[in-house]
Order: C-alpha cells, then sequence, then structure tokens
C-alpha cells in the first residue's frame, strides 16, 4: 500500500516535470529530472504489475539511463558555442602601406573571387573570374589565364609587339609613358587594356588592336588605387616569389590613371570586406531598368542603346525589340525547343529566359568553341532578381530597337547586330560586372 502511493506520487511528479519541459522549454535540467522520475515510475510499475514486469522494468532501466547521463552532462561545465561574428574586413580603411603583406593578398583574393583559399568564385569585386583563368591548365577563350603573371610581365615589356605598339590607344593617357617593368605592365593592363591587346584576345575584326576589356578603376568597378594595390599583391605572393613593395605598385598606378581618375579614400574605407560586395547582388520591382542594369553589372559585358552601357562587348548589343522576335522563330531556336532545352513561347519569355537560364539557347557567334552547351554568361541571375524586376527588366530591354543603337552609334550602318558577323564567342574581357541578358 505504502510503495503503492509512492509510486503514484513520483509518477504524478515525473509528469508535471516532463510535461513543463516538453511545453516550456525548461532546458536539460527539468529533462533530465522528468527522465529520471519517468525511470523510477516505470520500473515501480514493473513491480506493481508482474505479467509486463520484464517490458516495463526494461524501458524504466534505458529511461534511467537517459537520466544519468542527461544529469551527468548538464552537471558538466557548460561552453556556449558561438558562430563567431564576421571577420573584419581585411584592410577595410587601412591604407596597404600600413598591412602585413599576407593581410594585403588576402584583400586582393577577396575583390578577386569573394573568399579566400580557392581560387574560384564571382563574388568579388573585381569579377575577374568571369573571364581570366587563375590556375594551371584552365584554357579561356575570353582573356589569358593569369597563372605566372608576375614573370609573362617582364616579358611582355621586352615584346616588339609591345615595344613597337599598333593599337589603338599606346598610352594611359597624354604623356603617361609606357610600361617598362612587371608591376607597371600589369598597373597599365588594368588602367588602360587598349595599350596592348594580348595575341588572339582582341576584338574581331580590330586585329588585336582593341581590347574588349574595360578599365577597372571606373565604374561599373571602379577599383581604388588602394583595391589595385591589393589585387597585385595577392597575383605576385601566389607565385611564391618577392612581392614588390606597395610604393613601387602605387607609383605604377599612379602613373597611368591621372588624379581626376582616382577614386575617392573614403569610398574605400567604406567598401565592405576586402573590398568583396556584402552579399548576393538583389534586384528588385523598386529599381529602375537603369538602376537595375548598373546594379546587375550589365554595362560591362553589354552594349544597350539609350542608357549609359555603351562599352561592354562580351555580349550582344541588346536591342530585343529588334533580335527577340528574330531569335524566337530561328531554326536554331526551335532546334533548342525540340531538344528539351528551351522553352519560350513569347519574346517576353525569352528575353526572361536569356536571363535566368542563358544556357538555353545561345546565340550562334556566341557559342563557346571549348563549351559550345554553356553560355559564358553566369548562371545564377535568377538568384539575383525578384520577379517584378526581372519583369520590369524584360520589358524595358523590349523597348529598344536596332534605330536607337544605330542612333547611339553602336551599330554600323543600319545592319541589326542579329545578323552581324563582327564578333565571336567569348572574344571579350570584362572584369566588371555581370552578364545578364545575353540575348
Amino acid at each position: 500500500m505504502i510503495l503503492g502511493k509512492v509510486g503514484l506520487a513520483i509518477g504524478t511528479v515525473a509528469g508535471i516535470a516532463f510535461i513543463r519541459w516538453a511545453t516550456s522549454g525548461g532546458g536539460t535540467l527539468n529533462l533530465a529530472l522528468a527522465l529520471l522520475l519517468t525511470a523510477v515510475f516505470v520500473m515501480w510499475l514493473g513491480y506493481m504489475i508482474p505479467r509486463a514486469r520484464m517490458i516495463l522494468v526494461s524501458v524504466g532501466f534505458f529511461t534511467l539511463m537517459s537520466g544519468i547521463f542527461a544529469s551527468y552532462s548538464n552537471w558538466l561545465p557548460q561552453v556556449r558555442g558561438e558562430v563567431p561574428p564576421p571577420a573584419e574586413a581585411a584592410g577595410s580603411g587601412v591604407k596597404p602601406e600600413d598591412m602585413p603583406v599576407d593581410k594585403l593578398a588576402e584583400k586582393g583574393e577577396m575583390i578577386i573571387f569573394g573568399n579566400i583559399g580557392t581560387q574560384q568564385g564571382t563574388e568579388g569585386k573585381g569579377q575577374c573570374p568571369l573571364c581570366h583563368g587563375f590556375k594551371k591548365g584552365i584554357v579561356s577563350e575570353r582573356a589569358p589565364n593569369l597563372m605566372g603573371i608576375p614573370t609573362r610581365a617582364g616579358e611582355r615589356v621586352k615584346d616588339p609587339r609591345y615595344l613597337k605598339p599598333d593599337t589603338i590607344q599606346t598610352e594611359a593617357f597624354s604623356g603617361s609613358g609606357r610600361a617598362t617593368t612587371a608591376v607597371e605592365y600589369i598597373a597599365e593592363s588594368h588602367s588602360c587594356p587598349n595599350c596592348f591587346v594580348v595575341a588572339g584576345y582582341g576584338v574581331k575584326g580590330s586585329n588585336d588592336r582593341e581590347s574588349p576589356m574595360p578599365m577597372i578603376h571606373k565604374p561599373p568597378t571602379q577599383l581604388t588605387i588602394d583595391e589595385l594595390i591589393a589585387v597585385d599583391t595577392w597575383l605576385f605572393q601566389r607565385e611564391g616569389g618577392d612581392v614588390p613593395p606597395v610604393s613601387e605598385i602605387r607609383a605604377a598606378y599612379e602613373k597611368f590613371i591621372p588624379p581626376a581618375d582616382r577614386a575617392e579614400p573614403v569610398k574605400e574605407a567604406a567598401a565592405p570586406a576586402g573590398g568583396a560586395p556584402a552579399g548576393p547582388m538583389i534586384a528588385t520591382g523598386a529599381d529602375k531598368p537603369e538602376d537595375i542594369i548598373m546594379k546587375m553589372g550589365c554595362v560591362a559585358c553589354h552594349k544597350i542603346p539609350t542608357t549609359g552601357a555603351k562599352f561592354g562587348a562580351v555580349g550582344p548589343v541588346l536591342i530585343e525589340k529588334t533580335n527577340a522576335p528574330k531569335r524566337i522563330a530561328s531554326s536554331e531556336y526551335k532546334a533548342r525547343i525540340r531538344a528539351g532545352k528551351a522553352h519560350a513561347t513569347t519574346v517576353k519569355e525569352y528575353v526572361i529566359e536569356s536571363i535566368v537560364n542563358p544556357s538555353a539557347f545561345i546565340v550562334p557567334d556566341y557559342v563557346q568553341k571549348s563549351n559550345p552547351e554553356v553560355s559564358a554568361m553566369l548562371p545564377d541571375f535568377g538568384k539575383k532578381f525578384t520577379y517584378e524586376a526581372l519583369d520590369k527588366l524584360a520589358d524595358f530591354l523590349l523597348s529598344i530597337d536596332e534605330a536607337a543603337a544605330v542612333k547611339d552609334g553602336m551599330m554600323p550602318g543600319k545592319k541589326a547586330e542579329v545578323d552581324s558577323g563582327d564578333r565571336t564567342a567569348a572574344m571579350a574581357v570584362a572584369h566588371a560586372g555581370y552578364a545578364i541578358a545575353s540575348r
């Protein structure tokens, strides 16, 4: 009789403790207490009910052991795990002269890739991997592989083609002169891409006299000299050789970038981690079409009439009022539909598909020879637009026709870009921005 009352009391307490833990999140202490009391209660039931004794005692035993372990764990000194705070921006607001070489190189790597240690990625502010390879054996049709660039740069300045330039531009600005060292050559390549074009990487039809690469110290990328110093430091450091002093790299950029074109220091101090974007760029329906174009970096790869996008050469001129109807009706596009690759049935669907699934259909003149089934355009823009922004941008592009391109001087004569053979796939270098609508 006494044992029955004791068991009932223990069971009641165990039930209350368990209910409290389950409903109020009472923590590990209450859970341990509930398990221990429940174990005692279940084992008592086994004592009181002979026919179910084996099962109840077994359940009680396992519950008891769980309670003991929970109690022991709760007794141990607790160490609270925390997600570490975001690392302070590598060198943010700190002059390169005041940074250790390894930290300055990390900042450069972040600017290039958006991360450290992978040598790949397109989230960095510089967007260099869009066109350049950075690992041995990677062949890019759009731009030279930058593996070994410090050594090659020293050789370039002795190249007869460099010493007797035949390019559309021979100086970064009047009186700047030309590079004489590897450090100066890299700086000149960034600030004056037309001063020397590596054979095979010029705009088609220019006989390598013109580079499609933008000047990365100007919008939309607009790297500051301090950021460019970090990038070059990484390029030298990863080769394992001597890294030029900051003063030498700075002097090289100041030789080729006039004071009026140098970004204000305050802009660099305010830049997020290592110069990389603070997070994925998201275009929303609240943005104007021109703002979406600038935010997503379309200007780096495309010419877009009626906007400030006048220099991109990686992708076609975006005159979708003229081009989209022709392309969706083309035999090439219909073949992609039959293959289950493309799915657009209207011109607007075609433009949107071009942005969110660029490999669905690649304009014939822009097919990559080394990888014909994959567009040179980034594949993840569907994650960087809201539907409203995508809809707004598609409508805007569909309002631009061939006449607008001719008026803005973006097309020779009146021949539509869709029929033009002036460019081939990926023969362009664009260190800045994203290519989002390759048709």
